[in-house]
């Protein structure tokens, strides 16, 4: 009972020690990042939980929350994810990952936005003060190659380089008399890192990540940074407090997320399991203007050596109409 009371009291005062303060601070930006279309989630699973995945992550989508979770992956692994997200958008990204032994886990990834159709103008010397330049459709996508690996049975260590593209169109700029035409296009390739660290103390683990690393890419002549973003994670199956070997699990994750241009958030969310066959999640961020609540579940399936899992998520805005986000893993042993 002791050993019980203890480990409880323990957890929670790491819970509260990352809540407190996050808590506090108001919603507020404090500087500007471009590419933010980088920051939209991906994975159903994850989404339902409010993104508090960092220590979590420990499929193929965590190419895209925290790469070290690819070392906890075996065989062959192919993750795709759509979303719709707000305003018509539409999101697509996917993952396909090999384990190859005691070399490591190595993963290759994209992800691809349909912003659809937009109406384009230019400024000009009339009494609009513009022009119709027709319609065009900006084009963003990135693909990465990751790499994980299980430093000990305690220690995962991985990270992922992605290159990143974006085309916004092409107008004109400088003088009504002379004006140029540029193209808004450009590339860069950023990093993304990430830790895994099991206390040895149940499933209680650790886990940190910095993504979108890169240098400033130019627009005109201004220079501007990726939404760079450092997480610290914590999660456990808080079941084992009343209950060994059940067939029943309640992973609780708290994310702690100091993003470049906002004030610090909070993420939290929890996964209830069944047989590792049936999941229930939800999961709620604070500290957004829009976002708070989700919600989602899952199911798991063994086909005689191919397991395929269904994750589905319903995230919540204050505005805009509720997300639907779909994803579905392949694995092959």
């Amino acid at each position: 009972m002791i050993k019980y009371r203890n480990s409880v009291i323990l957890f929670l005062a790491a819970l509260l020690i990352l809540a407190v303060p996050l808590h506090a601070a108001g919603f507020k930006k404090v500087a500007q990042a471009g590419m933010s279309w980088l920051t939209i989630p991906v994975g159903a699973r994850a989404a339902g939980m409010g993104n508090a995945f960092t220590a979590i992550a420990n499929d193929a989508s965590a190419v895209f929350w925290n790469p070290a979770g690819l070392a906890y992956t075996t065989g062959i692994n192919a993750f795709f994810n759509q979303t719709r997200w707000i305003a018509d958008i539409n999101v697509n990204a996917g993952v396909a990952s090999y384990d190859a032994g005691s070399v490591g886990v190595f993963a290759l990834s994209f992800m691809s936005m349909d912003w659809g159709t937009i109406e384009g103008t230019q400024r000009a010397d009339n009494s609009q003060g513009y022009v119709e330049t027709g319609s065009f459709s900006p084009t963003d996508w990135e693909v990465g190659l990751a790499y994980a690996r299980q430093i000990s049975s305690s220690f995962a260590i991985g990270g992922n380089l992605k290159y990143i593209s974006e085309n916004l169109g092409t107008s004109l700029i400088g003088s009504f008399d002379n004006p140029t035409e540029y193209t808004a296009e450009m590339s860069v390739l950023a990093f993304d890192l990430g830790t895994t660290y099991y206390t040895g103390y149940e499933d209680l683990r650790f886990s940190m990540s910095l993504t979108n690393f890169s240098k400033e890419p130019k627009y005109i002549s201004e220079h501007f940074s990726l939404p760079l973003t450092f997480k610290f994670g914590i999660a456990m199956d808080v079941s084992r407090f009343w209950a060994e070997n059940s067939e029943n699990s309640l992973t609780v994750a708290i994310d702690a997320i100091h993003p470049r241009d906002f004030t610090e958030r909070l993420h939290i969310g929890a996964e209830y399991s069944y047989k590792d066959m049936i999941f229930l999640r939800a999961g709620y961020k604070s500290n957004y203007d829009e976002q708070d609540l989700s919600l989602g579940g899952g199911i798991s399936y063994n086909f005689g050596g191919i397991a395929l899992g269904i994750d589905y998520s319903y995230l919540m805005f204050t505005n805009f109409d509720a997300v639907n986000m779909f994803s579905f893993n392949f694995m092959f042993e």
